[in-house]
């Protein structure tokens, strides 16, 4: 039988299994991304109780064995964050971060430990910001955390750098700007979200999630990113989608109440 390991984890998704079970995928310290079976989990309020809700941080005592799927023993709830439920909008911002960590982290690689910080922190900024600045500045971070991040600074053919705080034009297949001379790239990107865009690969991302962005610049980076992230992960993320969806259900909500 394999050895039961505490670590400290969030969960990135759950679905019901059979009459009483769940399998998890969770973001844990110890082993990165990983499958595991909570066997019981939707009966059991002992071993679990309210540990197996998104955006909480828990702690876990993993089994894993050498299948895809390990076992999870038991799970504890050491923090939550109860202003992102508290907002439908801040909710979906954060499902589509959780979504973004699920899709690009491959399953049991050792993790970066700046990675687990870095999604509490998002969790706590979701918590008072449902914006598409935040769920830009954390897909950056993560992408750059994961060795995945795209070039903003340099052509990728040619390797000329841009000038900082000049429009380039960025190429999604390739992952970089390309210069005009290098024949360019289908998607242009201003100067200044060019910055913010690069500075939310950094350190800097927190601040960049609290910026107030222009509706230009957030409907480029909405579609750069989606371009970018669909060439390379083979397929359109929903978070995007439903959160338009959720904004637009709100809007609709708050013009009859005007009426």
């Amino acid at each position: 039988m394999a050895r039961t390991e505490r670590t400290a984890a969030v969960v990135l998704r759950s679905v019901a299994y059979g009459e009483s079970d769940r399998i998890l995928t969770l973001l844990t310290e110890a082993h990165g991304k990983l499958a595991v079976m909570a066997r019981g989990a939707r009966k059991s309020t002992r071993r679990f109780g309210g540990a197996l809700e998104p955006y909480a941080l828990i702690e876990a005592d993993c089994a894993l064995g050498r299948g895809e799927l390990g076992r999870l023993a038991e799970a504890r709830l050491v923090r939550a964050f109860p202003g992102v439920l508290a907002d439908l909008t801040r909710m979906s911002v954060a499902a589509a971060g959780l979504e973004l960590v699920r899709e690009v982290l491959p399953d049991r690689e050792t993790p970066d430990p700046r990675l687990l910080p870095t999604v509490i922190r998002f969790f706590e900024l979701s918590e008072r910001l449902g914006t598409d600045a935040l769920r830009f500045a954390f897909a950056l971070r993560v992408l750059n955390i994961a060795g995945l991040s795209p070039n903003l600074a340099s052509c990728g053919r040619c390797g000329v750098e841009a000038p900082e705080g000049r429009a380039a034009l960025f190429d999604p297949g390739l992952g970089a700007i390309v210069c005009r001379s290098c024949g360019g790239g289908p998607f242009k990107i201003g100067g200044r979200l060019r910055t913010s865009l690069a500075h939310a690969s950094t350190g800097r991302w927190e601040h960049v999630a609290e910026e107030d962005w222009l509706e230009t610049d957030r409907a480029a980076a909405q579609r750069v990113l989606d371009a970018f992230l669909e060439r390379h992960l083979g397929r359109r993320l929903a978070g995007g989608d439903v959160l338009s969806q959720v904004r637009e259900v709100r809007r609709s909500y708050d013009r009859s109440v005007e009426e």
